[in-house]
């Protein structure tokens, strides 16, 4: 059966595809031979015929009918504007495509200019010239919106707005910046852009947005409609491919700052962790752990970690594992980068090495190996993986307009401007194929500040860049999570406690806490900003300014570290259940969490409520993004009781530290306590337990409680395995389906795989 299409008018043509069913692949480009457009993404090629689906085509009334059967694509014949629908309910309208061809310049010849900033050594071109390279073309197209569709994508960016619409989104990479081309709506669809230049997605007018692309062979495209969020979503990992599982510890506690400066203080943190009793998973060993001069290179400097394998032995001993940084910049006279240079696989500023050359990943990925990962160490952290920053200097930030054609424009000197927000893809594929290559004892684990589509693929988890202290920045975060897991990705986290404390000179230094720790007001907002983060899909705390180990909050019996202490001790008595929901995330193509109004898309309200999110499908968290007990500076607030006003969507809720029942469809008023933030689980949720360990690793062969919800049906998949490596691809993990039927309280159990991964499980009824 046909599965393309191919519409012409006034030179331009149309070509109408289909991935399957549900996925319409959409390709825009001048008449003549269809173009192979760059795909940086790796998505996966359509079929030839549909399989078990007849795709029908008639013309009538000036349009093109094509139909799947579940999607129907009504293509203009004389405009090539394209509307969609699925099983009779209109979805999209979009129109206005055009292409600009234009030349593609690169500047070869400069001399490097090397300096210091905040964000590390860093080097551009200066002088040069200006060499064509190719053609290429701008393109433009407009998608109209409904009035009530609700909007979510796009990436992670620093403005936290909490709609797309209404709002402009310049699409490019950049420290507190992912550009992710993706996004969904609450009617059940998705666009997915084949486009890895700079784009700007402008929706000020809040009926539609006009999207530009920079640099495209062809406006290509896929449009998803799917029945519901997780639906979509299970599309997207059929088009780009699986999520690999992460290791168990990643679900556990992160320790980090900027920076420990040798291997005692590193060893010493984790021993005074174990001694108090607080869980701990990781930690982490940021920059500069190299010689003095030899920036980025991937070997410890002797004389402060004289015994690289001694020290992640001793953090293993105690079932603890060490992430540590790498850069794709090296700088000075070191052997890294030497080796590059005589390579000629470093890029245009002298320092940054080519990800995008096969041969360039490989040499990376083997240093990186060689001098690191051979003493033991358990994970990456690829810092930096938006190589080039121009607006990271000065006292004032530039206007938006600047500040995106100054980046951009730093890019496009050593990288084609086809693929500039690909490089961080590309640097995650080779440390993932190298690791894989080397090992299947452990799972790739890549902490990295950009991302573009298809990264997931790599065992990569993005963080929102180095952000800075108050309270307007964290409730921007729970609005950029929803955002950037909206886009199919399902792993993101921010520093807790933001990256910069302190206020200095300089505009990305916009902390409100020049006391640090000693501030009250500041020990505040890290509490809230822990309980947020026990619900985001890592638990990782990590900045400048000032110490951030739990001690430097209080002791115990204090206020604050006891909060601190819950919150982490909540997170692990959860581990079941977070593991189990990332589980659905590698064979299931779900999220781990979504806004509100894609898992109620029924529900107006939800539009108003996104400082709420749903976590899995069992938990509504609602974080805290206001201070009730200190302003900064230590000045206590006064008035008393402080109370909240909290959006249950429909079904039965119940409090999750009180067990109170709540019906749903409403708005009740929840009164604020520094032990927690509000929390709710949904009537039906199924939720399992293990006891609280000094680390994952150590849960014991006991059963796991698991607490049922009364009140509505309820099913759970229990995800269980040996916790780290890759086994799970052949099978080796245990699976326990548990059904809970209302009506008559029974619960029924289904296991496949393996049953020496099962716990038994202690059932306990909550109503």
């Amino acid at each position: 059966m046909k599965n393309s299409f191919t519409f012409s008018v006034n030179q331009k043509s149309l070509r109408v595809s289909f991935f399957d069913e549900k996925t319409a692949h959409i390709t825009f480009f001048p008449e003549g031979n269809v173009p192979q457009p760059l795909t940086a993404a790796g998505f996966c090629p359509d079929p030839d015929e549909i399989s078990g689906t007849s795709v029908t085509e008639d013309e009538s009334g000036g349009f093109f009918h094509i139909n799947t059967g579940y999607i129907a694509l009504d293509v203009g014949a004389g405009s090539l504007d394209v509307s969609y629908a699925a099983r009779g309910v209109p979805l999209s309208r979009e129109h206005g495509k055009s292409l600009e061809e234009y030349n593609v310049y690169r500047n070869i010849g400069g001399r490097t200019e090397i300096r210091e900033t905040t964000d590390g050594i860093r080097s551009s071109s200066v002088g040069g010239d200006d060499v064509f390279v190719r053609t290429s073309s701008h393109a433009k197209m407009t998608v109209d919106f409904d009035e009530s569709e609700a909007l979510f994508g796009l990436g992670s960016h620093e403005e936290g707005h909490s709609s797309l619409r209404g709002n402009f989104y310049p699409l490019y990479q950049e420290n507190m910046r992912i550009a992710i081309p993706v996004f969904v709506s609450s009617k059940g669809y998705a666009y997915i852009f084949n486009c890895a230049s700079l784009m700007t997605f402008d929706a000020r007018s809040g009926s539609r947005a006009e999207i530009y692309f920079d640099s495209v062979d062809a406006l290509d495209y896929y449009f998803i409609a799917g029945d519901g969020f997780d639906d979509v979503c299970r599309e997207l990992r059929r088009l780009w491919g699986e999520t690999p599982l992460l290791p168990r510890w990643a679900f556990g506690y992160i320790q980090s700052k900027e920076r420990y400066k040798t291997a005692e203080e590193l060893l010493s943190v984790a021993a005074a962790y174990r001694r108090r009793g607080v869980p701990l998973d990781c930690i982490v060993q940021d920059w500069m752990y190299w010689r003095d001069g030899m920036w980025g290179d991937k070997h410890f400097d002797p004389d402060r970690y004289p015994d690289p394998k001694g020290m992640t032995d001793a953090l293993h001993k105690q079932n603890i594992r060490l992430i540590i940084s790498v850069w794709p910049n090296m700088t000075g006279n070191s052997p890294d980068r030497r080796e590059f240079e005589d390579a000629g696989l470093l890029l245009g500023d002298g320092s940054v090495y080519d990800a995008f050359s096969e041969d360039g990943r490989a040499i990376y990925a083997r240093q990186a190996f060689d001098g690191l990962f051979s003493y033991g160490i358990d994970g990456w952290w690829c810092d930096s993986t938006e190589p080039y920053d121009t607006v990271w200097r000065g006292e004032n930030r530039l206007p938006p307009d600047e500040s995106m054609a100054l980046s951009v424009g730093e890019f496009k000197k050593y990288i084609d401007d086809g693929v500039i927000n690909a490089y961080s893809l590309f640097h995650s594929k080779g440390i993932y194929e190298e690791q894989r290559r080397r090992t299947s004892a452990k799972r790739v684990i890549n902490l990295t500040r950009s991302a573009f589509i298809g990264q997931h693929r790599y065992g990569t988890v993005v963080w929102s860049g180095d952000i800075s202290a108050s309270w307007e920045t964290l409730r921007r975060q729970v609005h950029i999570m929803q955002n950037y897991v909206s886009c199919g990705m399902a792993y993101w986290n921010a520093d807790i406690g933001a990256f910069f404390v302190r206020n200095k000179r300089e505009w990305y230094r916009a902390g409100e806490f020049d006391d640090g720790t000693d501030d009250p007001g500041y020990r505040e907002l890290y509490t809230r900003w822990m309980q947020f983060s026990v619900f985001t899909p890592m638990l990782r705390s990590h900045g400048a300014d000032t110490p951030r180990e739990i001690w430097c909050f209080g002791e115990p019996g204090t206020v604050f570290y006891d909060a601190i202490e819950s919150a982490i001790r909540l997170r692990y008595s959860l581990v079941p259940y977070f593991y189990s929901v990332s589980a659905k995330v590698t064979f299931g193509g779900e999220m781990m969490l979504r806004p509100l109004a894609l898992e109620f898309p029924d529900d107006e309200r939800c539009l108003a409520h996104t400082e709420e999110y749903i976590f899995g499908h069992e938990f509504l968290v609602c974080p805290v993004t206001r201070p009730i007990l200190y302003e900064a500076g230590g000045k206590q607030i006064p008035g008393g009781d402080k109370y909240a006003e909290i959006y249950l969507p429909r079904g039965g809720w119940y409090d999750f530290f009180t067990g109170e029942y709540y019906g749903g469809h409403r708005t009740v008023t929840v009164r604020l306590t520094i032990e927690h933030i509000p929390l709710f689980v949904r009537a039906g949720a199924v939720i399992p337990f293990s006891k609280v360990t000094r680390s994952t690793a150590d849960i014991p062969d006991e059963p796991y409680d698991v607490a049922v919800y009364r009140g509505a049906d309820g099913k759970f998949t229990l995800y269980e395995d040996s916790g780290d490596g890759y086994g799970y691809e052949a099978g080796e993990y245990a699976m326990t389906a548990i059904f809970y039927d209302d009506k008559t309280g029974h619960i029924c159990e289904s296991v496949t795989g393996k049953q020496k991964y099962k716990h038994e499980l202690r059932y306990r009824f909550v109503n």
